[in-house]
């Protein structure tokens, strides 16, 4: 029976240290991405806040007016009242909920970011002859 030899398949002019620097850049450029997503994540979460905060706060002024008027007219309708005033505490409730939602959501990007960051750096900052020194 005759065996093949494989060694003369392999390609024996591989460099180990490109190899490793090309897979660093990779490492690098994913890692780049990957923190351009999250800022973008964190500018478009303060956005939808932005929005979200000025619909409720365009609807409270809307609700107050409204129960100035109320006041002003002298009603006597105290179930009109009593509906504007629970419409208010709902929308003030509403912009709290918002605010904390808001906080919470920059505080879980912010520490994503940071991860990114810190992993970009380790990256920026090996050097390719201690990896080959692993080996």
């Amino acid at each position: 029976m005759e065996y093949r030899n494989y060694w003369e398949d392999l390609d024996l002019d591989f460099d180990v240290e490109d190899f490793l620097r090309e897979e660093q850049e990779n490492e690098r450029e994913r890692l780049e991405q990957e923190l351009e997503r999250v800022e973008d994540l964190l500018s478009e979460r303060e956005e939808i806040h932005s929005d979200a905060v000025d619909e409720l706060e365009s609807k409270l002024d809307w609700y107050l007016d409204r129960l100035k008027d109320e006041y002003k007219r002298f009603s006597t309708d105290r179930k009109e009242v009593q509906q504007l005033k629970t419409k208010i505490e709902e929308f003030y409730s509403e912009l709290r909920l918002e605010k904390r939602q808001q906080w919470r959501d920059k505080i879980e990007l912010e520490m994503e970011l940071r991860e990114v960051e810190r992993a970009l750096e380790e990256v920026e900052d090996e050097d390719i002859l201690d990896l080959l020194e692993k080996f």
